[in-house]
């Protein structure tokens, strides 16, 4: 801890004095730097010169790794803190960088308004702010020397993203559907492939065939169809025909590499099973796939996300065909003619494809081009990229109803990330409904039943379809070996005499049932479904409607559809060998 008298060094280091000046001026941090045909100049700020170096400093060592997106867009917000300090003479030194500055920034920000009078939206100003707070803490932690301990305030934004409605998100029969258009694409192209190979193969010597264009494209082009400029040359007359007898570059060119169009629903199958950013699945590398020990039928998928600053990760069955292993191998094998002639920085990358004139790497932008023309040919619902991983969350959360497992799914570092995903608005009211139905039951469970007569009791009331009789009298089964003497009693607290028992085959209607995904436990739900069914055929109509056809409905459409089909397929074997149920009545 420095003594009250001591001060703190702030100049930056200039560097040895027998460095030339040339090489001085070349090696400053707050050079121009091009940034996809953004500049990003630090030296043209009106800010103080080691104030301007600081963030420079702090800019490329927090950022130079991120993604060109993020570097323009933290930019954007450093050109804001500029002005700022241009307008209010607020940052003259080093040492004003803190909270009374910081109290002012935030008071300026409030104050901003849009062209058409209304202020910024509080994501807007949060944005900003967060960004120059976190060039701070950059500061803070890696040139103390800099700058000191920043007391930042507390929460400046409050309700950040609550003054916007919040963003549609397909439904989850919506992404199947989504699912069932690219797996039909994808189904296409290798059925193309093949085909293009099987004639290859077959007629690869015979003039003017598809497989002899392929093999004279292969052999004299190096696999790259050749323009229609090079087919009128001398000597290529009877490839241009053979051109045009296929259909043109468009049709022949998927026979032998990816155009853009081609590789989308390859890259939206894996952005759903990823369950990823779009960015980072987009510039995914090609070695993403790497081998799980001790598991060697799954393979995992890898990538970076350069705005969380680690790898991201999730495990597929390796020999599934519609699962991004089997899809990346697909990719790999198809374009790999392209890499040399694709710009060396995107030669490593998975998605490569061949466009009008050039080779390039796909990005959101070329997706967002393609997305509209998809939609149309599939009959589906529009749809963002940027709407496909909440909706992926938000459905795993609604079927499995653990958020640590999705938390896991989506790669989050703080489960409080996850809940933000999750919290859609078809989970808002289910959970609303959930809440309320346990609120009624604990209230009705507090508050003694009011007395009843005899001569004033109600008519029996009965959860039976209007065209059935009175349900008979009788004993019933709980489907795990209990008899019930009469369930429309009325004993249970907060019923009433007529009104079916709430425990009555309770452990199927409680919302916080625990359903284990365990073989012989699902067993026991398809034993008990096939037992249900059986004994509709032997019941008296009224008391099946009454006590049993509830339960059956719970069982076949909300708990056993949130099973996938293999766990079920592997408990149907176990079925036969569980003691069989008591006699339904």
């Amino acid at each position: 801890m420095r003594s009250p008298g001591q001060r703190i060094h702030r100049n930056l280091s200039q560097g040895s004095a027998a460095v030339s000046t040339h090489d001085a001026h070349q090696a400053r941090i707050d050079a121009p730097r091009v940034v996809r045909r953004t500049v990003i100049d630090f030296s043209s700020l009106s800010l103080p010169e080691e104030v301007r170096l600081a963030l420079a400093l702090a800019f490329w060592g927090h950022l130079g790794a991120r993604s060109p997106r993020s570097i323009k867009s933290c930019w954007t917000w450093v050109l804001t803190f500029d002005r700022f300090a241009s307008e209010s003479g607020a940052v003259r030194s080093l040492a004003d960088l803190e909270r009374r500055m910081l109290l002012r920034y935030i008071e300026w920000l409030n104050a901003r308004q849009r062209a058409d009078g209304a202020p910024w939206a509080i994501s807007t100003r949060s944005a900003a702010y967060s960004a120059l707070r976190q060039l701070l803490h950059w500061l803070e932690r890696c040139r103390p020397d800099l700058v000191s301990r920043i007391d930042y305030p507390f929460t400046p934004f409050p309700g950040r993203g609550s003054d916007r409605p919040p963003r549609a998100t397909p439904t989850a029969r919506e992404l199947r559907a989504i699912l069932r258009a690219c797996e039909a694409d994808i189904a296409a192209v290798r059925e193309l492939r093949a085909s293009a190979a099987a004639q290859r193969a077959a007629d690869g010597d015979k003039p003017g065939s598809l497989g002899w264009l392929l093999v004279e494209v292969d052999r004299r082009f190096g696999g790259i169809v050749p323009s229609s400029l090079e087919l009128q040359r001398c000597g290529n007359h009877p490839l241009q025909l053979a051109v045009r007898r296929w259909g043109g570059a468009k049709q022949i060119e998927p026979c032998l590499y990816p155009r853009a169009v081609s590789l989308l629903p390859y890259y939206l199958a894996i952005l759903i099973h990823a369950a990823g950013n779009p960015e980072p699945i987009a510039e995914l590398g090609r070695d993403c796939l790497q081998d799980v020990p001790l598991l060697e039928n799954r393979q995992a998928l890898v990538w970076f996300k350069a705005r969380a600053g680690r790898v991201q990760r999730r495990s597929f069955e390796r020999d599934a065909p519609f699962e991004p292993p089997a899809l990346v191998r697909d990719l790999l094998s198809w374009n790999e003619r392209l890499r040399p002639l694709a710009p060396p920085a995107q030669r490593d990358r998975l998605f490569i494809f061949k466009g009008l004139r050039t080779v390039n790497a796909m990005s959101t932008i070329t997706v967002h081009h393609l997305l509209g023309e998809f939609c149309q040919r599939h009959g589906l619902a529009s749809f963002s990229l940027a709407s496909i991983r909440p909706s992926v969350l938000s459905s795993f959360y609604r079927a499995s109803g653990d958020l640590l497992r999705t938390r896991a799914v989506a790669n989050h570092a703080r489960i409080t990330t996850t809940v933000r995903y999750v919290e859609t608005p078809i989970v808002q009211q289910q959970n609303h409904v959930r809440i309320a139905a346990l609120q009624g039951a604990f209230i009705e469970h507090l508050a003694a039943p009011p007395a009843i007569s005899p001569a004033t009791s109600p008519a029996p009331v009965v959860a039976a379809s209007p065209s059935s009789a009175a349900v008979p009298p009788g004993k019933t089964v709980s489907m795990f070996g209990f008899d019930c003497t009469d369930p429309l009693a009325g004993t249970a607290p907060g019923t009433r005499r007529g009104e079916i028992c709430t425990n009555f085959m309770g452990c199927f209607t409680c919302p916080n049932a625990v359903i284990p995904p365990q073989p012989r436990t699902m067993a026991r739900l398809l034993q008990a479904r096939d037992h249900l069914r059986a004994a509709a055929m032997t019941l008296h109509p009224a008391r099946w409607q009454a006590f049993y056809a509830p339960q059956l409905r719970i069982l076949e459409e909300d708990i056993l559809p949130r099973f996938s089909t293999r766990e079920i397929a592997a408990a149907e074997p176990l079925v036969a060998q569980l003691p069989p149920l008591p006699d339904l009545r």
